[in-house]
């Protein structure tokens, strides 16, 4: 570490592109490591984890530097920040709390930190607005979970789902359907799809990019496919795309692929 604090300290003395970075220009390049980093460990491959890893910890170490020359925000001032943080909420290490299990840990870590942030009003106040919608959603969940606001059973949470459904079909039946409701109702549902997938102990952000690389990849045998027959894909009929669809799930199989997906002016395959 002591060695990547000096590296970065010699870009930035002496690289021009190094130099002129400010916080607007790194903050989506840390934005840009994180993803990378989440889908390394998404693949599961070493090799990936670890370079990607390193770049995510260079990031940090060359915001903390930019932010010090910026600033002047101590890089030394926020790791003892931080260090004080992890021991204040952790009395069960560090100090005499007893606790039986992970869930009055969670328990424990949200009474520590209404006291060290008393001046928020909520709960909520610290999950961040720059999160991905799905991200975001189950962080939100999470919160109200640790203060025991959540369904008990992911059955019932399916319920939940089904209600919801239910709500979105009944708004698309209406004569005079409105847009601003039909976007409400399909809110709620996402929403409560995000919070079946956290009681199944999913990630709902990495469960939809799992579904999105799938489709792709069953897509791309359907364009590959009408290519090598000289065809554009615009002209090919629906059954004979389906037809390849159907061939490209038998290839690798695993459950996708149920539901048409429909859209104004152009038909797919989800």
């Amino acid at each position: 570490m002591q060695e990547l604090v000096a590296v970065v300290h010699d870009l930035r003395q002496q690289c021009p592109w190094d130099r002129k970075q400010t916080v607007a220009s790194t903050r989506p390049l840390m934005l840009n490591e994180t993803y990378e980093l989440d889908e390394a460990l998404r693949s599961g491959d070493p090799h990936d984890i670890a370079e990607e890893l390193g770049d995510y910890i260079f990031m940090g170490v060359f915001l903390a530097d930019v932010l010090e020359k910026e600033r002047d925000i101590k890089f030394d001032e926020a790791l003892r920040g931080v260090v004080a943080k992890l021991k204040f909420r952790h009395p069960h290490i560090y100090g005499s709390v007893k606790v039986r299990n992970a869930e009055d840990v969670l328990a424990n870590w949200e009474k520590l930190k209404r006291k060290e942030k008393a001046r928020r009003k909520s709960i909520l106040d610290g999950v961040p607005a720059a999160l991905p919608a799905l991200h975001q959603a189950q962080l939100i969940q999470e919160r109200c979970r640790r203060v025991g606001f959540d369904w008990d059973d992911p059955r019932q949470v399916l319920d939940k789902v089904a209600e919801e459904v239910e709500e979105v079909r009944q708004e698309l039946r209406r004569p005079r359907r409105s847009a601003a409701r039909v976007r409400e109702e399909m809110g709620d549902l996402l929403f409560a799809l995000v919070n079946l997938a956290r009681h199944l102990d999913m990630d709902a952000e990495g469960t939809l990019k799992d579904a999105n690389r799938k489709f792709r990849t069953r897509f791309e045998v359907i364009e590959r496919k009408f290519a090598a027959d000289g065809r554009e894909l615009a002209t090919v009929p629906l059954e004979e795309m389906e037809a390849v669809w159907q061939q490209a799930k038998k290839l690798k199989s695993g459950g996708a692929g149920k539901t048409r997906v429909r859209q104004a002016g152009s038909k797919g395959r989800n």
